[in-house]
């Protein structure tokens, strides 16, 4: 699934605007509150940009808390943009996410801003903030939740484990009424507030991983307030917000198949890495077959879970196999049979990832179910399978619901199509994924990089990036089957 997409996030940003206290009462139950599908006649939020990092421009916007009560209570967003370099030639602002869903925009913004091609910088403002309850942007407050204890295992001592995985949710409910209006919607409504506060007549948006979602948010509910979207990394829209008929009780990644995508890359690793011969470090012999021994003798311990956790966060950017290559090739193997995992690498997330994720998506709740689950994906996928289905475990018993979540539908019309951009291999955003969502647009145009890794920026692609400005720009739309090369390949 999706997670902040850089390893390091910037978790201050400068030009945050002073924070609105949480608002104490309850946000309306889903029984009984109406429908809010727009931005309700919210102001639109004036923004006051002053000089920050350099050639940016900060300014903060306020926007209501509540898109039900667009007069009551506000908060502050931190916005950041960097002015097109010619003016004369300006199409408007490319508002931009950079994931998570926890990243800051801010920070972010001023970190890739300059990985942009230059006729993309001369053309827009690029433009982009911290999403709500995010960074500069009236963050949750959780006190405590980052000094939070392992959960332990979820084999081992289930009950133990969810209830541990439940702490950050119980530091979260400090945050007050903020918690119950984090959902991606009310980000999009955000979105559209912004877009006009700026004077667009119509939205550019460029969306990374969690992002994509965002754009795909936006899309329907403002869909003719679209020009052009570029979806980068793409999540399955109805995966992640609800699944499909069937998919109930199954968490957010196993939906996604988030275990399959990560198989079929390490797969990838074993066949570059054997093609490469001495320039790859775990060349020698059959890689899958060593690795096959690796985690069998890991399994025999409690060591899996160190095991995967490196592996998972070489899988992220093929720049990191190398490394990789030499960590496995230090590594004991024992080609015996693997014991049953009872201690697997289960990845731990943020509180501002939670806030959003958790009310954004359906997850079960039941222990048993997450039990039954695990024998089904240990079987299916014996290195990832149990790491997907406790992913989300985090979000059991969240202590706060958005009654204005979307859950679709995908496909309203809209003028332009949308770019939806991904690589071959993904390991947190499989290509079927994008191509799911393509559909599920019904305008969608998926462009494939041939490479490794998640999402475009660890993956860089000079053919990728020029149809990018072309869309941007033109919107001109690469043909259906369209693929695209990377820039380097691993062990080169």
């Amino acid at each position: 699934m999706k997670r902040v997409l850089l390893a390091a996030v910037l978790l201050v940003a400068a030009c945050s605007a002073p924070q609105a206290a949480p608002v104490p009462a309850p946000s309306p139950s889903p029984q009984t509150a109406p429908p809010a599908l727009g931005t309700n006649g919210a102001a639109v939020p004036a923004l006051r940009w002053t000089p920050c990092h350099g050639p940016f421009q900060c300014a903060g916007a306020a926007v209501p808390l509540s898109y039900r009560e667009p007069k009551g209570a506000s908060i502050t967003l931190s916005v950041i943009r960097l002015p097109a370099s010619d003016p004369g030639r300006r199409l408007g602002s490319l508002f931009f996410n950079f994931g998570g869903p926890g990243a800051d925009g801010v920070g972010e913004l001023t970190r890739f801003a300059a990985r942009y091609p230059d006729e993309l910088r001369a053309r827009f403002d690029l433009v982009s903030f911290d999403p709500r309850g995010i960074g500069g942007s009236s963050p949750v407050s959780c006190p405590g939740a980052d000094h939070l204890p392992p959960a332990g295992s979820p084999l081992r001592q289930p009950d133990a484990f969810f209830a541990a995985s439940a702490a950050t949710g119980r530091a979260c409910a400090a945050s007050g009424a903020l918690l119950s209006h984090l959902s991606t919607a009310n980000v999009a409504r955000d979105l559209e507030l912004l877009r006009q506060a700026v004077g667009d007549p119509a939205l550019n948006f460029y969306g990374y991983s969690y992002g994509t979602y965002l754009g795909g948010t936006y899309a329907n509910l403002f869909p003719d307030k679209v020009r052009a979207m570029t979806l980068d990394g793409t999540l399955d829209l109805v995966a992640n917000a609800t699944g499909k008929p069937g998919q109930e009780q199954q968490p957010v990644d196993v939906r996604a198949d988030v275990a399959g995508a990560q198989q079929r890359e390490l797969d990838e690793f074993f066949a570059v890495c054997a093609a490469a011969g001495p320039r790859c470090a775990f060349s020698a012999g059959d890689p899958k077959q060593r690795f096959a021994g690796i985690f069998a003798r890991a399994s025999r311990g409690q060591g899996v879970g160190s095991l995967m956790r490196t592996v998972d966060t070489a899988l992220y950017q093929s720049g990191r196999w190398k490394r990789l290559a030499q960590t496995l090739s230090a590594m004991p193997s024992d080609p015996g049979p693997a014991a049953p995992v009872l201690d697997p690498y289960v990845p731990t997330h943020s509180a501002g990832f939670l806030a959003v994720q958790c009310v954004d998506s359906d997850n079960p709740s039941s222990v048993a179910d997450y039990t039954a689950l695990a024998a089904r994906e240990s079987a299916r996928q014996p290195y990832f399978g149990l790491g997907s289905v406790f992913s989300m475990a985090q979000c059991v018993g969240w202590p706060a619901h958005d009654a204005d979540r979307y859950t679709g539908p995908w496909n309203r019309a809209r003028k332009n199509p949308v770019l939806v951009l991904n690589n071959r291999f993904d390991p947190a955003t499989p290509l079927h994924n994008a191509e799911a969502t393509a559909a599920e647009l019904g305008d969608g145009r998926v462009l494939v990089v041939e490479g490794y890794g998640h999402t475009s920026l660890d993956a860089p692609s000079a053919c990728a990036s020029a149809a990018v400005v072309r869309y941007l720009t033109e919107l001109s739309a690469p043909a259906a089957g369209t693929t695209c090369a990377p820039d380097a390949v691993p062990f080169s």
